[in-house]
């Protein structure tokens, strides 16, 4: 009788031998090759269709030992590498135990997976063998009766020892977790399966916490590499994640060596849900849109906005320069039934008549010199919406006369036409100026200012409300970390301290460019004095600033420039004009221009 072919003898001695071989693709993607046993597919059920598996944390151990064989392949090492004996019992009713190898033959990467169940035994025999041995040793040398007795009262000891931990984890409450050197979770408290929501039998030997944690990538990365720090270098690890019944859980995990086995981790699990919860309440209502603030004038506003965000009259926003005017204006726009349409802001001042006509209300086509296309106006392009008039103090007075009669007849008309168009727009207004000075002085209409000013919002300075500077440098230091791309977390307490102090003339819009200005000359992650502008180095109190709707229109300029120590381009920065406005405004108060 012949003897079987080559090709046949393989594939015979494979299947006795229980051998699966499967040939590495890419990443962890394999395609078997020839006749896979019947228990693969136990493991792998979509491989029985496909004859490709991809091999992950459902049998975590010939997950980890990629890793091992990656390396093999990757260095055309002509040995073969081992994975060692380890059981799975997931997919069977009784634990099976497997083996697996890795080699190069050729080109090819190859992975073996046999079941060693007889190999299993052996070992577990041998090792059984070794035991009676060091016993039958151990009562030679002491006694048979004496070494027994021994053996039987520490066996005793251990196991109250055991029970008695776990009793006393399960009393103090303590959500707790062993896991093994591979990752298999040993023992879980009763406090723990509660917090997780898990029911007893979803929890059995060989389960890996990846799968009794279900975490997101960006959580599970960080509790992996705590796994395998040095005891000296841990730190709590914050995640988030969602139980079996949709509970939303914070979790912040701590971790620590078994003592009696370093390879074996204790893992604590501390609920920090309800101070998450606590904590965004807070944040809450330290925010308000993109308003920043817990002080008891900044609830204030909150509280006005939601109330003048039911109803659609005119506003009129008062404060000094850099207070955050347009953002009371946006978070009514977004507090409001008009969230859905358009919000446009436009600045009022230094423009001249025509220009600002034009951009408010539109213009026909040659209805002034480079007038070349027909133009809607702002007030048309906010339709449905709102429309932010920044600075209205400052518009001349024949626009004003054209914006009380669009804000009467709800109708605007362009610039060279004689048809009117319906508009259906909220108007909202700001100004840094005392309007009723205004009024008396004549520079602005009365019967516009009281169409206006329907409602009014007054924002305070910065240092009236200093105990939410710390809240405002949290937020920019927030947005410098995204923009700068630095890591600084906090201002130290000598640097908070030096905030607090000042004065800021230039209110929260000041304090912004601070913050930006020390992030940028910061070297660790904290902000220190020495980081700061040297006005707050110093100590130095800024001087009252007296640009607020109590003053005239002289002494604020006069103050500005005092501020800016004569420098014309920044006290028009400092009073939030243009330099062309600010020139003029000197001429007509009688102040030197140069």
């Amino acid at each position: 009788m012949p003897p079987p072919a080559p090709d046949l003898l393989c594939t015979s001695l494979l299947q006795r031998f229980q051998f699966a071989v499967l040939e590495h693709t890419i990443g962890a993607q394999f395609r078997l090759i020839g006749h896979p046993p019947a228990w693969l597919f136990r493991l792998y059920p979509e491989a029985e269709a496909s004859l490709e598996i991809a091999i992950d944390a459902r049998t975590p151990v010939l997950h980890n030992f990629l890793i091992d064989a990656t390396a093999l392949w990757q260095a055309h090492d002509q040995k073969i590498e081992r994975s060692g004996l380890w059981t799975e019992q997931t997919a069977f009713e009784e634990p099976w135990h497997f083996e697996a190898m890795a080699l190069c033959e050729g080109a090819r990467h190859l992975l073996l997976i046999q079941r060693s169940t007889a190999a299993y035994e052996q070992q577990v025999s041998l090792l059984q063998q070794a035991r009676d041995q060091a016993l039958q040793q151990h009562e030679h040398d002491r006694g048979h009766q004496r070494t027994q007795h021994d053996l039987t009262t520490k066996l005793v000891d251990m196991e109250r020892s055991r029970d008695d931990v776990a009793a006393i984890l399960q009393q103090l409450g303590l959500a707790t977790l062993l896991i093994d050197q591979q990752g298999h979770v040993r023992f879980l408290s009763l406090s723990a399966a509660r917090l997780l929501e898990l029911p007893s039998s979803a929890v059995h030997p060989g389960l890996h916490w990846e799968t009794l944690l279900p975490l997101t990538k960006a959580d599970r990365v960080p509790l992996q590499s705590l796994l395998q720090q040095p005891a000296s270098q841990r730190e709590r690890v914050r995640c988030h994640l969602e139980s079996p019944a949709g509970r939303h859980l914070w979790l912040e995990i701590e971790l620590h060596d078994d003592p009696r086995d370093p390879r074996t981790k204790i893992v604590f699990l501390h609920d920090m849900t309800d101070v998450y919860h606590l904590r965004r309440l807070l944040e809450l209502k330290a925010h308000y849109h993109d308003l920043i603030g817990k002080s008891r004038g900044m609830t204030q506003i909150y509280e006005q906005i939601q109330d003048l965000a039911r109803v659609d009259s005119t506003v009129l926003i008062e404060g000094e320069t850099g207070t955050g005017k347009e953002l009371v204006a946006r978070a009514l726009h977004q507090a409001s039934a008009r969230r859905t349409g358009p919000f446009i802001a436009a600045n009022c001042a230094g423009l001249t008549d025509s220009l600002l006509g034009s951009q408010l209300f539109g213009h026909k086509k040659g209805a002034f010199t480079g007038a070349i296309d027909d133009q809607q106006g702002l007030f048309e392009a906010a339709q449905g919406g709102v429309l932010f008039l920044d600075e209205i103090g400052d518009i001349p007075p024949t626009v004003q006369t054209n914006l009380l009669r669009v804000l009467q007849e709800k109708e605007v008309t362009r610039l060279g036409e004689t048809r009117p168009r319906k508009i259906n727009v909220r108007v909202l207004t700001a100004t840094h100026h005392n309007l009723s000075q205004d009024v008396a002085k004549g520079t602005f209409r009365a019967d516009l200012l009281y169409r206006i000013r329907v409602a009014r919002i007054h924002l305070p300075p910065l240092r009236e409300r200093k105990e939410d500077i710390p809240l405002l440098v949290t937020s920019f230091l927030t947005e410098g970390r995204a923009s700068m791309d630095k890591v600084i977390h906090r201002a130290g307490p000598a640097a908070m301290a030096a905030l607090m102090e000042y004065d800021w003339p230039g209110n929260v819009r000041e304090l912004k460019s601070t913050i930006e200005c020390a992030m940028i000359h910061c070297k660790g992650d904290t902000l220190e004095v020495a980081d700061l502008p040297v006005e707050l180095r110093q100590g130095a109190t800024a001087p009252q600033p007296e640009l607020g709707v109590s003053t005239d229109e002289r002494s604020r300029f006069v103050s500005a420039l005092g501020q800016a120590r004569g420098n014309r381009t920044k006290a028009a920065r400092l009073l939030g004009m243009s330099r062309a406005t600010f020139y003029r405004r000197l001429t007509e108060l009688d102040l030197p221009t140069s």
